[in-house]
């Protein structure tokens, strides 16, 4: 359970530290059942457990752009902004040599980064 509550503000924080039960789905055995990316999951369960080492966190970031695009979107889910903004910051290097058009219509439909990559609107 540390592991989870490595940020505070995020939403494991406020699912774990405060009294009574998580509003979450749990199986026949009591387990938490979370419906969102499994794939990211493990990779945010990475992120929380270098940072709670102080190690260098940021090599547990995938370097696929649509992995990337995804990440953004359940760091932003689970309320761990720095995560989130480091994914945005790789995302943008990884793009900057090839169309971010693909990338900018992603993100322009997500709550997070509606502007997209380069700060503009997107224009349809």
């Amino acid at each position: 359970m540390n592991t989870l509550l490595q940020v505070d503000h995020s939403l494991f924080d406020q699912w774990f530290n405060r009294k009574g039960k998580p509003p979450l789905e749990t199986d026949s055995k009591g387990a938490y059942f979370i419906d969102r990316d499994p794939i990211s999951f493990g990779i945010i369960l990475n992120y929380l457990r270098l940072k709670s080492k102080q190690q260098l966190w940021e090599a547990c970031l995938p370097k696929d752009p649509d992995r990337l695009a995804l990440l953004t979107q359940e760091a932003e889910y689970y309320k761990l902004h720095q995560l989130r903004e480091q994914a945005i910051a790789l995302l943008q290097s990884c793009t900057e040599k090839s169309d971010v058009s693909y990338v900018n219509e992603v993100l322009a439909r997500s709550f997070s980064c509606p502007q997209g990559l380069d700060g503009k609107s997107l224009k349809k």
